[in-house]
């Protein structure tokens, strides 16, 4: 049975147990490589959108100080 793309646990026979038994050792050392680049990626994501946002930040606080220190020279 196949939910939301997923194959359902139910549906693994014994043949592919014992299979995935003896792949464990090797899986384990891909999948950890594969979370170690997923996890390093995420890193370098997060800290690009960390420096984008602290520009746009600044950015925007000067463009209020724009608007603020004209407001204050039109009331004078």
């Amino acid at each position: 049975m196949v939910e939301k793309g997923l194959a359902s646990v139910n549906t693994q026979n014994s043949t592919s147990a014992d299979t995935g038994a003896a792949l464990d050792d090797g899986a384990d050392s891909n999948l950890e490589e594969r979370l170690s680049h997923h996890v390093n990626g995420l890193q370098q994501v997060l800290t690009d959108l960390t420096k984008n946002t602290k520009a746009l930040t600044r950015r925007y606080s000067q463009i209020l100080e724009q608007i603020s220190l004209s407001e204050d020279q039109s009331s004078s």
